[in-house]
């Protein structure tokens, strides 16, 4: 096959060809999320929580109270996305939405006591999947990771 050519896909009679590549970083770093992802969101379904609840329950738990159009902005995703997460949040009495003392038209999100307290379990989740990941890495190495994985993200932009 001539050079920058690339394999037709086989058609009846005819032997598939392949499009020999070396694995790159993308496919790497990939992996390594998706491993990551598999374990964490194992933790957290064993506390009925959802990728995109954690999220927002992460930020309303630094922030301590944000309106639903900051924390939708914060987690970067549609405010519409973000109010069925949201709605279901209410309804499991993990948070709960105040109007605003001042401008009457908002509502501010807080934590629940209940919200506090999965917090806390939810964290431990994160620590025990980060600690699983980390495996026997040397503080040195850890930090060389974290400072090269910096690095590709300051290389392609923020992307936000």
């Amino acid at each position: 096959m001539a050079k920058g050519k690339v394999a037709r896909a086989a058609g009846a009679g005819q032997a598939a060809q392949s499009v020999p590549a070396t694995a790159g970083l993308g496919f790497y770093l990939r992996e390594a999320y998706r491993a990551f992802s598999r374990e964490f969101h194992a933790h957290l379904a064993r506390h009925g929580i959802t990728h995109a609840q954690w999220v927002l329950l992460w930020f309303l738990s630094q922030a301590g109270s944000l309106t639903p159009l900051e924390l939708s902005r914060r987690a970067g995703i549609q405010k519409a996305s973000a109010t069925s997460v949201i709605d279901a949040l209410k309804k499991r009495r993990l948070i709960r939405g105040d109007q605003d003392s001042v401008d009457h038209r908002k509502v501010n999100l807080y934590l629940t006591p209940a919200g506090v307290e999965l917090m806390q379990k939810l964290i431990a989740c994160a620590v025990a999947t980060n600690a699983g990941a980390r495996g026997n890495f040397s503080d040195k190495e850890l930090e060389t990771l974290l400072r090269l994985l910096r690095g590709v993200t300051a290389n392609l932009g923020s992307g936000s």
